[in-house]
């Protein structure tokens, strides 16, 4: 009897994991392809954020600068490599003054992106997480959050070409 319970409880459990869509179920690729093209978000008085992103086979590029007061100021360069054996995105960037950042993300679903700042790919060294949720095919929104989870940040991207 216990034996039977078990069997149609383990059955009921296993039919509606494989219901649940996962991050690597997703085609990855063709979801970060939503990013290609430039990005732009008005960040302070007479300052925006502008995102120019390309993709270089399974990769993808972006360079990341800031027009204040007309005027182009480079801030860093994201290269975006996906992952096949874990089944996430990692990005490495590389900052003006030398320096780098390594981050780790997925798409959970089709609109919505979930990543974290990590130290050199460790996953278990997360201080910022990161989200970026997908209006529409011209306009996202991009928002951070601290170790705690507050909203520490929030841009909102328009496409501009």
């Amino acid at each position: 009897m216990y034996a039977v319970a078990i069997t149609v409880f383990f059955f009921v459990i296993s039919d509606g994991i494989q219901a649940q869509i996962s991050p690597t179920s997703l085609d990855q690729i063709k979801l970060m392809q939503q990013y290609v093209g430039s990005w732009q978000a008005n960040i302070a008085k007479d300052t925006s954020e502008v995102w120019d992103t390309q993709q270089y086979g399974k990769a993808f590029i972006i360079n990341v600068y800031q027009v204040i007061k007309s005027q182009k100021v480079p801030l860093y360069i994201n290269n975006i490599c996906f992952d096949s054996k874990a089944g996430n995105f990692k990005g490495f960037i590389v900052w003006r003054d030398g320096s780098y950042s390594t981050w780790i993300g997925s798409f959970v679903n089709e609109k919505k992106f979930n990543g974290e700042m990590v130290q050199n790919f460790n996953p278990g060294t997360a201080y910022v997480k990161l989200e970026n949720v997908f209006d529409n095919s011209k306009a996202w929104t991009w928002s951070q959050y601290n170790a705690e989870g507050l909203k520490i940040l929030e841009y909102k991207f328009i496409k501009v070409k």
